[in-house]
């Protein structure tokens, strides 16, 4: 059974979350706040966790980079959801180490549908065996871990940057759109989704992987069409 860990300081939200969540058949634990989440994650493993932003104390973003900073929780697929919503927000939360963003107030299909996604692109469910690997555009991805390759250098990337790159390399010479991307990589149904969620992802790819990430040379903007990994 999965076992997700609810982080929010609201009475009610965590409860809709649990109730949401156990009708899927998860496992649900909730934490008032970042610090009793971090105390639960010393001795319980999750696999999720749901993560608000603004809470006392802790904020989201500080419990985030602390669970990352961690060998041991470093893995675990974080989903924010909060009610901050501007792009500066959404950059905030995926740098500091979230695997995807919702905006409360959130839909009750679409949380269930995000977790799933999540999870089928947490470690250990790779889509090829390890060892085989994805050539395009002078980038080399390892199918079967978060791992690219330029030339002789390795850069370690997480699950959504690895399934991004991976949508990307898979139709090299072809632009891609946000609306495809949110699709395939985050699992959004068609016409959902939040295009700045992918603007961030691209941002951070760019900046693990491009020597100039403000003139890109391995993931293109096909400006009206979306972004491009050259063929």
């Amino acid at each position: 059974m999965v076992h997700i860990l609810v982080v929010d300081d609201d009475s009610d939200v965590p409860e809709t979350i649990r109730a949401i969540l156990e009708r899927e058949g998860h496992d649900v634990s909730i934490a008032a706040n970042g610090q009793i989440a971090l105390d639960l994650l010393e001795s319980t493993r999750y696999d999720l966790i749901v993560l608000d932003i603004i809470m006392p104390e802790l904020s989201g973003i500080e419990v985030c980079r602390r669970i990352r900073g961690n060998p041991f929780t470093a893995k675990i697929p974080i989903l924010f959801l909060t009610a901050k919503g501007r792009v500066s927000d959404i950059a905030l939360g995926l740098d500091a180490g979230g695997d995807d963003y919702l905006v409360k107030p959130f839909d009750l299909v679409e949380l269930p549908a995000r977790i799933r996604a999540l999870l089928r692109r947490a470690p250990g469910n790779a889509l090829d065996p390890e060892g085989e690997f994805l050539l395009a555009g002078g980038l080399k991805l390892r199918v079967g871990q978060p791992e690219a390759l330029i030339d002789s250098q390795a850069y370690s990337l997480t699950a959504i940057e690895h399934h991004l790159l991976f949508t990307l390399m898979s139709s090299a010479g072809y632009p891609v759109s946000n609306e495809t991307l949110l699709q395939t990589v985050w699992g959004y149904p068609a016409g959902a989704g939040n295009p700045n969620v992918v603007q961030v992802a691209i941002k951070r790819l760019r900046d693990k992987l491009e020597p100039t990430p403000e003139a890109p040379q391995y993931i293109l903007s096909v400006r009206g069409e979306g972004y491009m990994i050259p063929s």
